[in-house]
C-alpha cells in the first residue's frame, strides 16, 4: 500500500498556504510533456512542486537536469526503466510528492489558465467534506467539453456547466486531498489500463468524502495517439477493469452481474471469443491479488452513488439505463463505454 505522508505539511499551521504537488505520469510524448510542464510553470500559485515520472526521450530528460530548461528546485523528474501502467506510474509520483494536495494531469493535456492551482486550493478550503475535485476536460482545438471525460451530472440530461457533487473524477485532470488518500489508499497497481480513477473514486466516497465537479478548472486535452495501446486491447482492458472494480469494491452479487453484462458487451463490440478469453485469463492470473485487496464499500456509499443515477444500477456496475435510453438518453454512449 502506498502512503502519503502529510504530517510535516499539516504541522506548518493554517497561516501558511498548502503545498500543492502536481504529478504527471508520462510515456513517450516528449512534445506534449513540454507543453504541460510549461502550463504548470506558468501557474500563479507559488507553493507548488512538480513530480514527473515515466519514460521519455533523452532530449526531454535533459531539460530537467543541470542547467536544463526545467532545472528548478521545485521540479523533479524520475525515469522509470520500463513501461508501467498509468496507475503504477501515478503511485510512484504520489510516493515522491510532499504536498497536502495532489493534482494530476495527463501528459497530453494543459491547464487552460494560470490560476488553476489557486482555484484548487480555494475549493478545498471552502469545502471540508470534499476529498477530490474533477476538472472540466475540453478539446484543445474546439474548446468543446469532452463529455466522455466528464463525471455524470446528478440529473440525467443536465449540462455539465455548473459545479455539482459527482460520483467520480477522471484521470485527465483532478485534485485529491492528501488526507483523503491516506484514508482511501492510492491507485490499484494491478489495473493495466483504465478505470483506476473510478476505483479510487469509490474509495474516496467510502472514506467519508465527496467529489466535486469544478467546471471553472479547465484542462485542454489533445488526446495524443503516441504511447497508447492498440484499440482492441484498450476495449478488453476497460471491460476487464470494470470486473476488477466490482471484485475489489462491491458485493459479490454485483461481481456476477457486472461480469455477465460486460462480457456480453465486449463480445458484441469485438465479435471475438479470443478477446473474452484474454480478459478472463488476465483476471484469473491476478485473482489472489484482487481478492486480497477486496474491501467492500458500505451500503451508504452504494446508496449515495445510486442516488446520482450514474455508475451503479441494480446489481451491476455500469451506466444508469436512463443515460442511454429515455427522454434524455444518449445512445452514442454505448460506443463511448469502451
Amino acid at each position: 500500500m502506498h502512503q502519503i505522508d502529510t504530517a510535516t505539511e499539516r504541522s506548518s499551521g493554517t497561516d501558511r498556504e498548502p503545498l500543492v504537488s502536481v504529478v504527471i505520469a508520462t510515456y513517450r510524448r516528449p512534445d506534449a510533456l513540454v507543453e504541460v510542464v510549461e502550463s504548470i510553470v506558468a501557474q500563479s500559485y507559488d507553493r507548488k512542486e512538480l513530480v514527473v515520472v515515466g519514460d521519455t526521450s533523452p532530449a526531454v530528460m535533459a531539460m530537467f537536469e543541470n542547467e536544463g530548461r526545467f532545472d528548478s528546485p521545485w521540479i523533479q523528474f524520475h525515469h522509470l526503466p520500463e513501461r508501467t501502467s498509468p496507475a503504477q506510474s501515478r503511485n510512484e509520483g504520489i510516493d515522491l510528492a510532499a504536498g497536502s494536495i495532489l493534482v494530476q494531469i495527463d501528459d497530453d493535456a494543459v491547464f487552460a489558465d494560470s490560476d488553476a492551482l489557486r482555484e484548487v486550493v480555494d475549493h478545498f478550503q471552502r469545502y471540508d467534506d470534499i476529498g477530490a475535485l474533477a476538472f472540466q476536460s475540453q478539446d484543445r482545438d474546439t474548446e468543446r467539453v469532452r463529455i466522455e471525460e466528464t463525471p455524470d451530472p446528478p440529473r440525467i440530461g443536465m449540462e455539465p456547466t455548473e459545479p455539482y457533487r459527482a460520483p467520480n473524477f477522471v484521470g485527465v485532470g483532478a485534485a485529491i486531498r492528501g488526507e483523503a488518500l491516506e484514508r482511501a489508499g492510492t491507485y490499484p497497481d494491478e489495473f493495466g489500463y483504465g478505470f483506476e480513477d473510478i476505483d479510487l473514486s469509490l474509495r474516496v466516497h467510502d472514506a467519508g468524502y465527496d467529489i466535486l465537479y469544478t467546471p471553472d478548472i479547465v484542462v485542454y486535452h489533445q488526446k495524443s495517439s503516441a504511447g497508447r495501446i492498440p484499440e482492441r486491447e484498450r476495449k478488453e482492458r476497460l471491460v476487464e477493469n470494470r470486473v476488477n472494480i466490482a471484485i475489489r469494491n462491491l458485493p459479490w452479487r454485483y461481481v456476477v452481474f457486472t461480469t455477465l453484462v460486460w462480457s456480453a458487451y465486449l463480445f458484441a463490440v469485438t465479435r471475438s471469443v479470443a478477446s473474452l478469453q484474454r480478459v478472463f485469463e488476465r483476471i484469473a492470473r491476478k485473482r489472489d491479488v484482487l481478492v486480497g485487496s477486496r474491501s467492500v464499500v458500505d451500503g451508504e456509499t452504494i446508496k449515495r452513488i445510486k442516488s446520482r443515477k450514474t455508475m451503479l444500477f441494480g446489481w451491476w456496475y455500469g451506466p444508469h439505463p436512463g443515460r442511454i435510453v429515455g427522454p434524455n438518453g444518449d445512445l452514442s454512449r454505448l460506443k463511448r463505454e469502451t
